[in-house]
């Protein structure tokens, strides 16, 4: 969306920023809920796997009810993609609610059954990779660039906020009972949504100016919008002009640039291991620390999550993504390489580490903070910010499947590591792939902080046309 600089006299002229945070907080109910289904696994795997479960479930099957999620956003991935033009943003995002409310249906009712909880984990992963499709683009195309940083951090808070609440209700109550609670958010969603507006990108990209202007009026307060709705509508038909199809990704040097960097910065998130430390955080802890109960370290990890997350609403638009992104990244890595040390001393040799049995918690909460700063939240902002109007919703639908199996292979790979050899191997593995991130965010990742979205598109142009 354009930005209202420029204007002068009243308010009604200057416009407010006030409706597009209240429709960005409640589209991101959808997101809350998604963080629900990721935090579900922290707190029930202990479930699975006690004494009091009705199933004998090994850690091969536990590891499977994880990333069957993951694969269920594959897809949702590439549901998004297909209706998020053709039906537009608003009636996608209340579909989202569907699968979210099967996703705890099944659960509630899977006493007995414990194939039900495969398809609830299956069709909750159909509703993340709609969100992460859906929600990114529809925030970053109703919010200015001066609010655009920050609407994409509550969206890692909400995500963040959701995961704790699911710890925490979790590890009190039966995998059925919080399930059962659960349902209600979705429900929630769908009614405070229902009278949310389209997206102007996209009322704009259907040729709809009229409904676009109300939109416009709506979302900065204004009660004449001419100037923005005019410098928006040129840059919808420049980016719409392109073709728009799954082969310009990859032959369109800006396109190219942009796939390169969304996909490298969300791997490098998950090669922090922070994505599989949390659905693996209770057992983690339980098996590297005798100091604490696991459900009472892994709410206090997630509270500090959740709070630095907070934190980077006051810093996204003020100091920048790429700087937030490559001192985060630095942070990661000296902890990684901290606690890649502890686990070689613990596993390896016959150090007494029982004297220290605090470091793994103090650096998990270490590493969760430095995390937090930048790559748990600027990453999500960048990938709502980086595509043309015309391929938008096919590169967030390839950029979000790829993560989706990435996290599935990252996930995989922890738990068969760690159960075969013992955490040095997978945290060795981190401290490597973490090195790499940062040379990716100091050479590769531009900065967006400010820019419209059509300034981007021209700062990718001039960039990969530099790059020749």
């Amino acid at each position: 969306m354009t930005s209202s600089k420029g204007s002068n006299s009243t308010s009604k002229t200057n416009g407010e920023k006030w409706p597009q945070i209240l429709v960005a907080f409640i589209a991101i109910i959808a997101t809350f809920t998604t963080g629900l289904h990721l935090g579900w696994s922290a707190p029930s795997l202990p479930q699975l796997f006690s004494d009091e479960y009705p199933f004998d479930v090994s850690a091969e099957e536990g590891s499977y009810i994880i990333i069957i999620g993951n694969l269920g956003a594959f897809f949702g991935s590439f549901i998004g993609n297909f209706i998020l033009d053709k039906i537009g943003r608003r009636l996608c995002t209340i579909l989202i609610a569907v699968p979210q409310i099967i996703s705890f249906y099944f659960p509630s009712v899977s006493k007995g059954i414990m194939e039900l909880l495969y398809v609830g984990r299956f069709v909750g992963g159909l509703a993340e990779g709609m969100v992460n499709t859906i929600i990114v683009i529809y925030l970053a195309e109703i919010a200015e660039p001066s609010v655009r940083g920050i609407l994409g951090i509550m969206t890692a808070i909400a995500s963040y906020s959701s995961i704790l609440f699911a710890n925490v209700v979790g590890s009190y109550l039966t995998i059925r009972t919080t399930a059962s609670i659960f349902i209600a958010f979705p429900v929630l969603f769908i009614v405070l949504f229902w009278r949310m507006p389209e997206s102007p990108y996209y009322l704009l990209m259907k040729k709809k100016d009229e409904e676009a202007e109300h939109v416009l009026k709506f979302l900065l307060r204004k009660s004449n919008v001419h100037d923005d709705l005019t410098k928006l509508k040129l840059d919808v038909n420049r980016q719409m002009s392109e073709t728009g199809t799954f082969k310009d990704i990859f032959t369109i040097d800006s396109n190219r640039r942009a796939f390169i960097i969304t996909v490298g910065a969300r791997f490098f998130q998950l090669t922090t291991g922070v994505a599989a430390m949390n659905f693996y955080i209770q057992i983690l802890l339980k098996d590297a620390t005798q100091s604490i109960e696991p459900h009472v370290g892994a709410s206090i990890v997630l509270l500090i999550q959740l709070g630095v997350t907070v934190l980077n609403v006051f810093l996204v638009d003020r100091w920048g993504r790429k700087p937030l992104l490559f001192f985060s990244t630095i942070g990661c890595f000296v902890n990684l390489v901290l606690q890649m040390i502890f686990f070689i001393l613990k596993e390896q040799t016959s150090v007494d580490t029982s004297v220290v049995d605090w470091f793994p918690l103090m650096m998990m909460m270490v590493l969760i903070c430095v995390y937090s700063l930048g790559l748990g939240s600027v990453v999500g902002v960048l990938t709502g910010e980086m595509f043309s109007a015309s391929i938008k919703a096919k590169l967030v639908c390839m950029v979000n499947g790829s993560f989706s199996l990435m996290t599935l292979a990252v996930t995989k790979y922890y738990q068969v590591t760690a159960d075969g050899f013992g955490l040095t191997v997978p945290f060795s593995s981190f401290v490597a792939l973490t090195f790499v991130a940062m040379l990716f965010f100091y050479y590769l990742v531009p900065e967006t902080k400010g820019k419209t979205l059509e300034e981007i598109q021209q700062s990718l142009k001039g960039g990969a046309k530099g790059r020749k």
